[in-house]
Formats: structure tokens, sequence, C-alpha cells
């Protein structure tokens, strides 16, 4: 309570300080910046992007913005080997280089705390970094594929208001505002709110509401020194759309397909879902000379979350003349709280012919959060809802609750990392080494794990701004759990082999990225057929590819991306899975193409964009029992800049593509949204 007090004062402070300073009018942008390699990118340390030995792909707001942008998977389709979507429609599920790596987003650096089901607000942002590859050198326990950075809108400079109002298919509707105002020549402010209403294409759902309120100040103390205060408040209320089953919907059933627009709750009193999350922290940075650099960072986060009789699916029944859907209710409520602490000391200075970058810091985070829930008794055929999927009905009497049961669960980890970027002429050699200490403790078990991860990368720079790169990196990340021996879960380790090629071209206005990977990842845990709640671990998974990202400003008024990736993610080693099945969700071949043109002469002040995305079939499940068909959506928009005013339509998936974005097994299947056209009316001051 205290934390939304401070943010609600804060903003109200913000709001009057803009209103009352805000100039006429503000800078206007004639192009939309889609290259990457211009701009800053590195959060530790400050090695160039382009001598950086990884893929790693920057997304704009402007380009976000151009592109109707309001949900992380839709951003993420501008990057070659990253797999947008999930089987919850109502958070934030991908994959990178075919691994999940949903947990593992980053908030200007730091780590968004764990077992926090993200649904990120894009309004916020003014950048998001995707790494490929392992990062745990750096950022400590991670996924083996890579990880995704937000990087929180700052104040500027420049005194701007920009405010607009969206409307669009199934009820949608947003207003946002992102205001920036100096205070004083060393002090400046920002806020950005939106408040949206974002409605469903499936029957019966009231959809989500959002309002997110991220106030922030700069106050640069003098030439060398400046501290940055953010925050943020997030409120969703949402009616959760549930997953489908492959039956009846990816395959056909003896009775033909059901739509997809198909609700499976209860109406009224089922599948709601609220989260508020309040975050309130800092970044410092000092300068001491030219060779050494002092960052600092903290950041702390309320977390609660309430979901109020969820109805899961059980299992599948086909009684002979239809498919019956079992389903059981859930409660759960969790109150969290995280602090997480980033310090770092850079220091650029030469030996001889040697130029250094040298990286040295430690990171702290503490985890703790209480939890309640609800649940049926299992073993009661009569506590569970059916529903028949060809002829749904509602209104049926919610069983009751057989038992309830709380638990407290929390982590605390500490890592110290090192890095050395050292350039000679065309070369440049980049080392890593972490040590990290992860202790966790839930449901009475105590677990810690140590370990030491490294990276090892070598750039050479055939002609200016192209160069070639290979590296080897791992990654670490604990697991929660034991076998039916007691023994307590060891680490997943990762490692991958990458090498490619990077340029920079005509001032960065052309960016190009390829690259060949190999990465395996071991000590993969699996659930013991012979032993419930007990695990197997002594699986081992690969995945080996080859990515293309480019991006082009081809004229100032022309701009493109274009991406390609194979992916082959398979099982290599394991007691239940055969070996060779593919990964699930994971396309082999992904492909995709957006371009944007903006008119001059007699069209002056009109733009138009288009994107064309295609995705392979891919595995719905471990072992291989059915497969996702491939798709290809197309969007669309057209633009008109008006002086101050800028009038935008967008057409997503303007073909009405029938697809499904992620399955968790033939009982959680997601269907893609079906067409939706959105206006958006947009006002600069």
């Amino acid at each position: 309570m205290i934390t939304r007090h401070i943010l609600r004062a804060s903003a109200s402070i913000l709001v009057l300080g803009l209103f009352a300073r805000l100039p006429a009018q503000a800078e206007t942008f004639e192009s939309v910046t889609v290259t990457g390699q211009a701009i800053e990118w590195d959060v530790r340390g400050q090695t160039p992007l382009l001598e950086t030995p990884q893929n790693i792909q920057i997304l704009s707001a402007d380009l976000l913005a151009a592109q109707d942008v309001t949900r992380l998977d839709e951003a993420l389709r501008n990057v070659a080997g990253v797999m947008g979507g999930g089987y919850y429609s109502s958070y934030d599920y991908f994959r990178i280089r075919g691994f999940d790596a949903s947990g593992y987003i980053y908030l200007d650096g730091m780590r968004i705390d764990p077992y926090v089901d993200v649904n990120a607000e894009m309004s916020g942002l003014e950048q998001i970094q995707v790494v490929k590859g392992p990062s745990s050198a750096l950022y400590g326990q991670g996924a083996l594929g890579g990880l995704v950075n937000f990087v929180s809108k700052r104040p500027t400079d420049t005194a701007f208001l920009n405010v607009s109002g969206t409307y669009g298919s199934f009820d949608s509707y947003e207003f946002t505002a992102d205001g920036n105002q100096p205070i004083t020549g060393d002090v400046a402010t920002r806020l950005v709110a939106t408040w949206r209403h974002a409605g469903s294409f499936v029957d019966h759902t009231t959809g989500n509401t959002r309002v997110y309120v991220a106030p922030s100040a700069t106050w640069k103390i003098d030439t060398d020194t400046a501290l940055t205060l953010l925050a943020s408040y997030q409120h969703d209320k949402m009616n959760m759309a549930m997953p489908l089953t492959a039956l009846g919907t990816v395959t056909p059933s003896a009775y033909g397909t059901y739509s997809l627009d198909t609700y499976t709750g209860n109406l009224g009193d089922d599948n709601q879902s609220k989260t508020n999350r309040s975050q309130i922290g800092y970044q410092f940075s000092h300068r001491f000379n030219d060779v050494f650099t002092l960052n600092h960072r903290l950041r702390v986060t309320f977390n609660d979350q309430k979901w109020e009789n969820i109805l899961y699916t059980s299992h599948l029944i086909d009684d002979g003349n239809s498919l019956m859907l079992y389903q059981y209710p859930y409660y759960y409520e969790s109150f969290g709280t995280t602090v997480t602490t980033d310090t770092s000391v850079t220091a650029n200075f030469t030996t001889g012919p040697l130029r250094h970058q040298l990286l040295a810091g430690t990171d702290y985070a503490i985890y703790h959060a209480h939890s309640f829930n609800r649940q049926i008794d299992y073993s009661d055929e009569s506590s569970y809802l059916v529903m028949d999927l060809f002829h749904p009905t509602y209104h049926r009497a919610m069983p009751s609750y057989f038992s309830s049961g709380s638990s407290d669960e929390a982590q605390n980890s500490v890592g110290a990392y090192v890095q050395d970027h050292v350039s000679y002429k065309n070369w440049t050699l980049t080392g890593s080494l972490r040590w990290d200490n992860a202790r966790s403790a839930a449901y009475g078990a105590e677990n810690t794990d140590v370990a030491f991860t490294p990276r090892l990368g070598l750039t050479y720079a055939v002609v200016p701004d192209t160069i070639l790169f290979a590296s080897y990196s791992e990654s670490f990340l604990p697991q929660s759990g034991t076998t039916f021996a007691g023994e307590v879960l060891k680490p997943e380790k990762g490692r991958q082999w990458e090498s490619g090629i990077k340029a920079s071209l005509l001032e960065g206005r052309i960016d190009l990225s390829a690259s060949l990977y190999y990465l395996t990842r071991n000590n993969v845990s699996t659930s013991d057929p012979s032993h419930p709640y007990s695990y197997l671990q002594s699986g081992k998974q690969r995945s080996r590819g080859f990515e293309f990202d480019s991006r082009f400003e081809i004229v100032k008024n022309w701009q493109a991306i274009f991406t390609y990736a194979y992916t082959d993610a398979a099982v290599i080693e394991d007691n239940s899975y055969p070996v060779g099945d593919q990964l699930s969700n994971v396309p082999k071949n992904s492909i995709g193409l957006w371009t944007r043109y903006a008119f001059d002469g007699v069209l002056d002040g009109f733009s138009a964009n288009a994107g064309v995305y295609h995705y392979s079939s891919m595995a719905g499940d471990l072992p291989n029992t059915f497969r996702l068909p491939s798709y290809t959506l197309v969007n669309a928009g057209l633009a008109y800049d008006y002086q101050d005013a800028t009038l935008q339509l967008s057409f997503k998936n303007l073909f009405n593509e029938r697809y499904f974005s992620g399955s968790y097994n033939d009982l959680y299947v997601q269907p893609g949204a079906s067409r939706s056209i959105e206006a958006r009316l947009s006002y600069r001051l």
C-alpha cells in the first residue's frame, strides 16, 4: 500500500509539472528507426554491439509504434530464431533457438521477479533487446536459448507530450499519454500512462483491462554523474480464455471440428484473474576519470495476483455422441517481493598495443512469496465440470473446494562477474567468467547450487564495419524437485558454439547478421512415470541452426526488415521421450518480411506498411503425438500525418488465417487470434 501511494503521488507531481511547463510544439519524426547497430545496448559494460561475439537484435520504440505492437509476441516476430506464443494467451511466452526462455525477461539489465507471469506493457519501453544464446557469464542463471531485456523510457532534454486514443475489433480501446518535461537544466521528468481494454476473439470473454503508470526522473548531478529514478505500477483484470484440445481443432474428431472462438469457461464466476505489480528503483552512474566508471542500479518489486475459479482441463472423453471436456476449478493467491541490485565498474585503458574494456561487478537478488490455494477432491468424479465441446452450455453448478493450503517460497542469489574486451588492430577477444551461488527454499526443501560459467569470443574486421565472429558460451539454471531416491536435482547446464558475420553499412542504414550455432542442454528433468511427484534427470537436448537478421533504411522514407531461421531442436538422450523427437513449439523454418514506405509529393503525409510471417509445422508436445500445422500471417497498416496529428489504421491477420500459436500437450492448445482492425489517433504537443 505504501508503494502504491508513493507511485500515485509521483505521478500526480509529474502530471502537474508537465502540463504547467509544456511548450507549444515538440520535434516530430519523419522516419522509423529499424536498424539496431547504432543504438546503445550494453547495460553491463560498454562493448560495441558490432564487436560483441554474439547475435543480438534490438527493436526500437519507433518500430513498435509503426507496427502497432501491443504484445511481446508481436514484437518478437522481427527477430530470426525467436518463436512467440504459448499455451495461455494472457502471458508472454517465447522460445529462443528452440528453448523456452519465457521466465527470463530482464528490465533495465536486472531480471524481473521469478515465478511471476509477465504480461509486459509495450508503451513504457524504449527498446527490446534480444540476446541469443547463453548469457550466464554476465547475467547468471538463465535459459540456454537466450534472454529478452526491456529498456524503460526515461527523461530526455526535450519537452514533449504525445497522446493517443485507439478503438478496434472485439470492442478494444486504449488511451495513452507520454510526456517529458525538463524542470531545470539538470533535472527532467517523464510520465507514461496507459489505460487499455483488450477484447478477445473468443466468445463470451470480457478481455483484459489494464492500468499502467510509469513516472521517472533524471538528475544530472554534474557532467560525470547522473541519477535516474524509475517507477511503475501495472494493474490487470482479466477474464482468461483457456486453451482448447488438439482433438477437434488441430485434428478432426469423429464429429468434425469445433470453433476456435469456443469459450470453455462457465460465465460469470470463473477464469477471473487480477494482478498488481509495483516497481520502484534507481540507476546511478559516475565517471571518475577517463579510465574508470561506476554503474549501480537497484529495484524493488511488489507483486500480488489472484486467480478465481480458473477452470483447468483434466481430461477429454469421447462418449460416442460428442467430445466431453472434464474440468476442475482452482483458486490461487500470491504475494511476493523481490529486491535486485547490480554494481559494476568499467575500465578503459591500454597495455602496449592492446586496448581493454574491463568490466567487473557483482549482483544480488532476494525473492520471497507467500501463496494460498484451494483445490477440489480430484478422486471424486462429481467434483469435475463437464462440457460438451460441440454443444457448450454455461452457468453450470460450480463444485465446492475440498482442501486448501498455503506455502512460502524464497530465492537468494549472489553473483560476481568479470569480462575483458581486448582490441588489437582488426581483432577483438572477449573473455567472461562468472561465479554464482543460488539458494532456494520451497515446500520445506532447501537447495544450494554453485557454478562457474565462462564465455569466450573472437571477432575479426574483414573491412570496416564488417566482422566475422566465433564464440563459446555456457548456461547455468538451477532446478527444483527431487528424484525418487531423494536426491536434489542438479542444475541444468548448457553449451553453445556459434560463428557468423555482422555488418553495419552505409552509416548504419543497413544492418546484417548471419550465424550458425550448436547448443546442447544437459541434466534435463522429466516426470518419473513410476513415482508421482518425483523426477528423472538424464535428459539431453540439442538445437542447431542458421539465422539471418537484416534491417534496411533503403532511403529516408523506405525501411524494411527481413529474417530467416532454420532451427532443428530435438531430444538426443532421455528416459521418457523417444530420441529424435522434436522439441515442441519450434518450427524448423520461419521467415519474416516487413516494410514501410512514406510517400511524398501529392501524397505527402501518407505511409503504408505490410508484414508477412511464415512458420512451418511444429511438434505440439513431447513425445510427438501431434503437430501444429504451418501458417502464414499477413499484417498491414496505413497512416496519415497532418501537422502534429497522425491517424493510423492497422490490420492484423489480414486474411483471417486459422492457426495455433503454441501448445503444452494435446489438452492445452492455444489458437491464434482471428483478424482484427484498429484505428489510432495520435497528437503531439
